[in-house]
């Protein structure tokens, strides 16, 4: 399956990440890919950039998706391509709080204690860029 598609790249996304999860922390998903690609003709460059989710390390070649991450599942497949489409259409709010970043409940990654935790969904801490922490820059 090669992935060229805004739907097809974020629904995969979301069934690689979160397919276990309920149906809002589908969506939570969904909004932090878009948080990280900031509009849709840019959803597949960002979920196929090297190190932006942890399911493409082995699963996808160029922009190829290979045989093993296929969707097996038919019913969360057709999930994940609904909550693309609605995340897409801008019908769903983001209630991850403008977060680009989010990890399982059972791991610790080095750069969380950086960022600010904005919600809790499922199994997924959401978080984002913490503002105090940036250094500003002023006009000259």
């Amino acid at each position: 399956m090669i992935l060229t598609t805004a739907a097809l790249c974020l629904a995969i996304n979301i069934y690689q990440e979160a397919r276990g999860e309920p149906i809002l922390g589908q969506y939570a998903v969904a909004s932090v890919t878009m948080n990280r690609a900031k509009e849709p003709d840019k959803v597949c460059k960002t979920v196929l950039a090297r190190k932006q989710f942890s399911w493409t390390t082995k699963l996808v070649k160029g922009e190829r998706l290979l045989k093993a991450g296929e969707p097996k599942d038919k019913d969360a497949w057709r999930t994940a391509q609904i909550i693309a489409k609605v995340t897409l259409e801008g019908r769903m709010m983001d209630m991850t709080k403008g977060a680009t970043h989010y990890h399982a409940d059972y791991v610790r990654p080095y750069w969380c204690s950086s960022m600010k935790e904005t919600n809790v969904l499922g199994r997924h801490i959401f978080y984002k860029v913490n503002q105090s922490q940036l250094t500003y820059i002023g006009a000259i």
